[in-house]
């Protein structure tokens, strides 16, 4: 029992220390605070209103549905943003946290400490993220299923956070950024958007499920629940590896 408090308070401080250092970022911060304002208003403001008919994803297959395009690309965006978001902080915290794990080990803690110090500082980020993009798309556009729209954002914010902890560990911070910007834009966005066929192989891409889900909550009439659970299914998959490499780094 004393062990485990002891792991727990570890823990605690290790999560302290990492956040802190998020806080005295103000590049960090104001990608995480601001740019889902910014990144999602914009889109609400600039497109049109113009009526379209997409195919959408549903609980007993697939229907078409007749929608206006700011719903349509909002329903994406939301996604968009915080997959691009979570995962540049996902390798800001590993390529940062490098030389505060090197001091605290020093002293004492534990690998597996400082890994679930990581992850609870990147879901704290993940919720910051959630919850700005969310606002901000209800200010435009109200999905039809408001609760498994908020889950699409969780899973893609989730997924990218996890593939940004990866790419963290092997490429530099500039490469970084640019993967982790035009790759959920072309995932989640280009092969996303339901105005045309997307290729067979964009189903394995990692936010697939994740757009799937957001588009079908925010259009459909009955959710694609099965998008929710293949997305929550990619998420763990992409996260074990994450957190294999962090282990054998």
């Amino acid at each position: 029992m004393t062990m485990a408090r002891g792991g727990q308070s570890r823990v605690r401080t290790a999560t302290v220390v990492a956040g802190k250092e998020v806080l005295r970022d103000p590049v960090l911060l104001g990608l995480l605070v601001f740019l889902p304002v910014y990144f999602i208003g914009l889109w609400g403001w600039l497109v049109p209103t113009d009526e379209v008919r997409v195919a959408v994803a549903t609980a007993d297959g697939t229907a078409t549905v007749d929608t206006d395009l700011v719903s349509l690309m909002l329903a994406l965006m939301g996604p968009v943003t915080g997959a691009l978001l979570v995962g540049i902080a996902g390798m800001f915290l590993v390529q940062r946290s490098r030389g505060i794990d090197e001091r605290l080990r020093v002293v004492g803690f534990r690998g597996a400490e400082l890994l679930v110090a990581r992850l609870c500082l990147l879901a704290a980020v993940t919720a910051v993220v959630v919850a700005v993009s969310l606002a901000v798309t209800l200010v435009y556009s109200v999905p039809e299923h408001p609760g498994w729209f908020l889950l699409s954002l969780v899973v893609a914010g989730a997924t990218y956070g996890s593939v940004g902890v990866l790419a963290g560990q092997f490429i530099d911070r500039m490469a970084g950024v640019y993967l982790l910007l035009f790759v959920p834009m072309f995932d989640i966005l280009l092969l996303g958007l339901p105005l045309g066929e997307s290729p067979g192989w964009a189903d394995w891409l990692p936010g697939h499920h994740a757009a799937e889900l957001a588009v079908s909550a925010s259009l459909s009439e009955t959710v694609a629940v099965s998008h929710a659970g293949w997305g929550v299914v990619v998420v763990a998959v992409v996260s074990a590896v994450a957190l294999l490499a962090s282990l054998v780094q």
